[in-house]
């Protein structure tokens, strides 16, 4: 199955929705490009920062 990597679900999921509360927050495409990555990249490196946070104490 293509969904057991929770990796790849986070991505997936930090795309998704970067993409579409760019689509409905910004009007230009330039600026609904830029808001989007900027949002998937805040989730994704937020998320590995987390995970990694928490993997300290699982130890």
């Amino acid at each position: 199955m293509i969904l057991e990597s929770h990796l790849f679900t986070m991505i997936l999921y930090a795309f998704l929705v970067s993409l579409v509360l760019a689509l409905i927050r910004r009007s230009d495409i330039k600026s609904q490009f830029k808001y989007g990555l900027t949002l998937f990249l805040i989730m994704t490196l937020g998320a590995l920062a987390f995970g990694w946070f928490m993997y300290l104490f699982a130890r």
